[in-house]
């Protein structure tokens, strides 16, 4: 196993010594926060939109956090500078914290606890990949208007295990009225003519960094945006189709019965893998 260094409570550690509590609110109860920050040619990728969503969280929970973006930031750079890495992925994840010697969480009025992992960039697959569409009813999905990222993924990761097991690369959801949301750990995209759409925050669709990059991409382009409620019977009206998130950018996607030839998301990509690459 390759040892990198970690981040554990004011603490930079060897991955293979780095420990939790067992009493951390996080792994007992899944009550926590993460964000998982992209960094290419050491730089971070906008920090600041990771950041705000962040906060916005922060104020959700009525979680009481103990440091400054200032100091998030020169704690993630710091961990580049650690691990010698050049381009890849910062998890932080702060949860409530060690509710050892209180009664119950609720009575808990101590510091959060933070944790960073790392880890380089991974080769992203070389052609389309294919999603399926899956009912939220049959997975405990968190769905919240403004979303967060909650550290409870127990059923993004179901969806994901059964859509692995189906062959495919990613799950996408729709809700209860047929309207498509995002994909299990992306969000999704569909193009017709010269038009992007992709599914409103409204719907509890986690407001992505990557999501927004694109969508600022896409209108250099002179692409209409749509963020709107898309319905599951009409994805076969598209002509394109792609997911993002932060750690793979772009990909082509298809679903079964259905095929395209991404000419405009290929421009969108290209855009932004040059954006990336000068980062």
């Amino acid at each position: 196993m390759h040892k990198k260094i970690y981040y554990i409570n004011g603490e930079f550690t060897s991955s293979l010594n780095a420990k939790i509590s067992f009493s951390d609110a996080g792994f007992l109860y899944g009550d926590g926060l993460f964000e998982t920050f992209r960094f290419q040619n050491n730089r971070l990728f906008h920090p600041e939109k990771h950041l705000k969503r962040l906060n916005d969280a922060f104020k959700i929970m009525n979680l009481r956090y103990n440091k400054s973006d200032t100091e998030i930031i020169e704690l993630l750079q710091e961990m580049i500078k650690l691990n010698q890495i050049d381009s890849g992925l910062l998890r932080l994840m702060i949860t409530r914290g060690s509710i050892e010697g209180f009664s119950s969480i609720w009575e808990y009025d101590g510091l959060p606890n933070t944790y960073i992992s790392i880890i380089p960039l991974i080769s992203e697959p070389k052609t389309p990949v294919k999603i399926v569409f899956f009912d939220e009813k049959n997975y405990p999905l968190i769905r919240f208007n403004p979303a967060i990222k909650s550290m409870n993924y127990i059923g993004n990761m179901k969806a994901k295990k059964d859509a692995h097991c189906m062959g495919a690369f990613e799950p996408a959801f729709y809700n209860k009225d047929k309207i498509i949301t995002e994909c299990a750990i992306r969000n999704i995209f569909f193009i017709k003519g010269k038009v992007l759409y992709t599914p409103s925050l409204d719907l509890g669709v986690l407001p992505g960094v990557m999501r927004s990059t694109i969508i600022d991409i896409a209108i250099l382009e002179h692409l209409k945006i749509k963020e709107c409620h898309i319905h599951f019977q009409d994805i076969n009206s598209f002509e394109e189709a792609f997911i993002s998130s932060s750690g793979i950018g772009i990909l082509e996607c298809y679903w079964d019965e259905w095929k395209s030839d991404y000419k405009i998301t290929k421009k969108i990509k290209k855009n932004l893998v040059d954006k990336l690459s000068n980062w």
